[in-house]
């Protein structure tokens, strides 16, 4: 190990010491997963933030970062297998465009503080509020990748089944509110232009995973629409897409996710 290794595992060490990375016992951990983990390391390495990044005898830096790179293809697999099975009648398009809506960074967010993995997350303490709100869903990436390396590609898809989907499916109707405002921004706009906004439902599903639609009328005028899984989901659609169209002729609209 070189000098300037030793040297950097002896700062990690003190800062830990000192406190200044925080260090939740990984006590909760069967309770989290599920199953007994059997290399926990993995697990130790999926909760360690870059903030307390480690130092191996290379002098490269060791965090929670590759496995969430990791653990991001496993969940959008899992997620895509278990559309697949469960709505035959989806095209490509819906079958796409629901996983996109399950594995946004917010329901990620939203989800590893429901498990909790904020509170097992080493962090240096100093940066306080500084972490930003995508933390928590980059580490449950992490898990997700540690199981994979741990256990193999079946429980980790088991784990996203049994622990990640029943919370996406409990908060979806509050999640959509908090990471969409586009029909608030929508009803914004057309109120300071003096203009009338109407939402209408194309079409509602007469069968269980069907796809709403809805359309946008301006002063009578269709100007869009939107599909999506229940009416607030195409609802939201339908007036991103209306935003988006406005967005040509009035470029101060804003569009982008809140």
């Amino acid at each position: 190990m070189s000098v300037i290794s030793m040297i950097r595992n002896i700062i990690e060490r003190a800062k830990r010491l000192l406190g200044l990375c925080s260090e939740e016992p990984l006590l909760r951990l069967g309770e989290v997963l599920g199953f007994e983990p059997r290399n926990i390391s993995y697990y130790q390495l999926a909760f360690t933030h870059s903030s307390c990044s480690l130092t191996d005898e290379m002098g490269q830096r060791i965090n929670n970062e590759r496995l969430e790179y990791l653990g991001d293809s496993v969940l959008a697999t899992a997620v895509s297998h278990h559309l697949y099975l469960n709505y035959p009648h989806w095209n490509e398009g819906e079958l796409s465009k629901r996983r996109g809506a399950m594995v946004k960074r917010a329901v990620n967010n939203a989800v590893a503080k429901r498990m909790g993995l904020h509170k097992m997350l080493r962090y240096n303490r100093e940066m306080g509020q500084r972490l930003s709100p995508d933390t928590y869903g980059n580490t449950l990436e992490a898990l997700i990748g540690a199981i994979f390396l741990d256990q193999g590609y079946l429980q980790a898809e088991m784990f996203v089944l049994t622990k990640v989907l029943p919370l996406f499916q409990e908060l979806e109707d509050s999640l959509v509110e908090q990471t969409t405002n586009y029909k608030s921004l929508l009803l914004e706009w057309v109120q300071q232009h003096h203009l009338d906004l109407d939402f209408k439902m194309l079409q509602e599903p007469k069968r269980s995973g069907g796809l709403f639609v809805c359309a946008v009328y301006i002063d009578g005028k269709r100007i869009s629409s939107g599909r999506g899984s229940n009416k607030k989901e195409a609802h939201q659609e339908a007036a991103h897409a209306a935003l988006a169209a406005l967005r040509k002729v009035d470029p101060t609209i804003p569009i982008s996710d809140s």
